[in-house]
């Protein structure tokens, strides 16, 4: 192999891997996954203070409503449902998956079943990323719901 082909191999590979960067990063960005910002001095959006409101759907015909749900500091829908753990004694039981994140296993007392298990949607759309990544922003809408219809649905 001549060397001008070694290197048109080489500027291919480089550019292949730096297009599939720039086309994941897109993706998660349109699903709602915002990485968390290493270095810098400006102060990124995860550090403002947050007002969200959550309403949490039980599947058994009981529903709560909480307005002006103040965070602080890291602004996910998990930490939006702590809140209301620590705020309202209103146990959250969670599991921890290596690679995945965090998965609700139940909301006061409330547990997943075979069939029915906790999912949430912001703004009316159901999320497509597990609620420790899913970044709010202020004035958002969150709804919890223990269901077993299918996800696009409220």
């Amino acid at each position: 192999m001549d060397q001008s082909k070694k290197i048109l191999l080489i500027f291919g590979i480089i550019l292949g891997i730096f297009t599939t960067g720039i086309i994941t990063g897109l993706l998660l960005v349109d699903v709602g996954y915002i990485p968390v910002a290493f270095g810098g001095t400006h102060e990124s959006s995860q550090e403002q203070d947050k007002i969200v409101s959550l309403d949490i759907d039980y599947g058994n015909g009981n529903v709560q409503s909480f307005a002006d749900v103040k965070l602080t500091g890291d602004g996910t829908v998990l930490s939006a449902l702590k809140i209301l753990e620590k705020q309202y004694n209103l146990p959250v039981e969670t599991r921890e998956f290596v690679g995945i994140g965090t998965f609700v296993e139940a909301i006061h007392g409330v547990h997943n079943t075979n069939t029915k298990y906790w999912q949430f949607w912001v703004n009316g759309e159901y999320s497509l990323v597990g609620a420790g990544q899913f970044q709010v922003k202020n004035g958002d809408e969150i709804f919890w719901k223990r269901t077993d219809e299918k996800p696009n649905t409220k």
